[in-house]
């Protein structure tokens, strides 16, 4: 972590009505004793960071013009997530050590549900929301990477990839541009394709990263990488019985091998509906499990003192972790309801992490109703990957509207 690569997501529920401060304020206190595992400080000893318990309620604030700003991680008197309220907007921004995006999306939902009740609404049935009276299980405290570990050959070695060629903003770097396109729509083009949603865009992806790397290359004279490879979170919570609202994702990477020449966005479709097949196998990604968490048992990497820790993982990620990547893109999913809740909102937003400054780009999806919204986290000076993927979407009959972006 550090001031730019901060971890930080922020997870947005946009409206009808104006946010009311002081019933969100009510509502803050009231969930966060709901999910105590969240209100946690990060502590250091001689061998490990670890998490505080930390009784006090989530910061609210409002919103800054550059989101999933870092945590000062070395108070003691603040915990890891915050609340950020601006006109019709709730929004909820973690870091990645605490949980993921469903674990996130839980709390923002029972959030949104205790708001409502205390601003008056009537709500009367509830779906799958964590209510507050709930009891809270051992199941959500779990580390879900320890308890499903099993030793397993580790995954296949990867190629470095290219990166885009892109100039980095003035520091704070991080922009974003958010459109919203019809689920309807976007569906009917992956069928249309034979693909998932996922799938559809992921192609999209690469077609588009394949398009800046050709004219690129035709103005650089140096030798350059020619795999393009983009980042696949995972649920973990849909392939193996996990109640656990603690970080458990991992990912699946296809890639697009330019040294075989380039590719037609029919080719490059059938190669990531099959690669994020096999590679989502629980089977397969259980390898991944497997190299993450041996790394932590072996007894050299225990008995390291802290300091030397960090260094070794700052060395390892700027040498390796960061190069095997061109972009990154979560789906979310779709967001459910109780009916009496779906019409007091109009839609949702995900922002991803700042990306670091080799990948630059990356793109986060969550559909709520007939309303897919994509946010692109961008740390560069130019908007061309944004361009061509919104472009793409727009040949193939996909209306795209622009929203408020920074």
């Amino acid at each position: 972590m550090s001031k730019d690569l901060t971890l930080v997501f922020r997870l947005t529920a946009v409206l009808k009505e104006p946010v009311r401060y002081q019933s969100l304020k009510e509502a803050v206190e009231i969930t966060s004793r709901r999910f105590p595992y969240f209100s946690v400080s990060l502590g250091s000893g001689f061998f490990w960071h670890f998490l505080e318990l930390n009784d006090l309620p989530p910061r609210i604030q409002a919103e800054e013009e550059i989101p999933c700003r870092a945590f000062a991680t070395g108070r003691k008197n603040e915990v890891l997530y915050r609340i950020l309220a601006k006109g019709k907007r709730i929004s909820v921004e973690f870091i990645h050590i605490l949980t993921d995006g469903s674990g996130a999306m839980e709390y923002l939902k029972s959030l949104l549900y205790t708001y409502f009740k205390i601003a008056g609404k009537q709500i009367s049935e509830t779906g799958d929301i964590m209510l507050p009276e709930t009891e809270i299980t051992e199941e959500e405290y779990e580390d879900g990477y320890n308890k499903f570990f099993q030793k397993l050959p580790a995954p296949e070695k990867l190629l470095k990839a290219w990166h885009l060629p892109f100039r980095l903003n003035e520091k704070p770097r991080l922009r974003t541009i958010n459109a919203e396109v019809s689920v309807k729509e976007m569906l009917n083009v992956s069928r249309r394709y034979k693909v998932s949603l996922t799938e559809y865009f992921v192609s999209v992806y690469h077609y588009s990263l394949q398009e800046i790397f050709v004219s690129s290359r035709k103005n650089s004279r140096k030798k350059i990488r020619k795999v393009l490879r983009v980042q696949v979170p995972v649920n973990m919570r849909n392939k193996l019985p996990a109640r656990t609202m603690r970080n458990f994702s991992l990912f699946v990477m296809p890639e697009i091998d330019l040294r075989l020449g380039t590719f037609t966005f029919d080719e490059i479709l059938r190669a990531v509906h099959h690669q994020l097949q096999l590679s989502s196998d629980i089977k397969q990604i259980s390898r991944f499990l497997s190299s993450n968490v041996s790394y932590e048992k072996l007894f050299l990497v225990r008995i390291l003192p802290l300091f030397i820790k960090k260094m070794a993982i700052a060395a390892i990620y700027k040498g390796l972790g960061s190069k095997r990547l061109t972009g990154t893109f979560t789906n979310l999913g779709s967001v459910s309801l109780p009916s009496e809740m779906e019409d007091l909102i109009d839609y949702f937003n995900l922002i991803p992490p700042p990306p670091n400054t080799s990948v630059k780009v990356s793109a986060g999806v969550i559909s709520y109703k007939d309303k897919l919204v994509v946010c692109f986290s961008n740390i560069s000076r130019s908007r061309e990957l944004e361009r061509l993927i919104l472009g793409h979407f727009i040949k193939d009959g996909i209306h795209v509207k622009i929203l408020n972006n920074n």
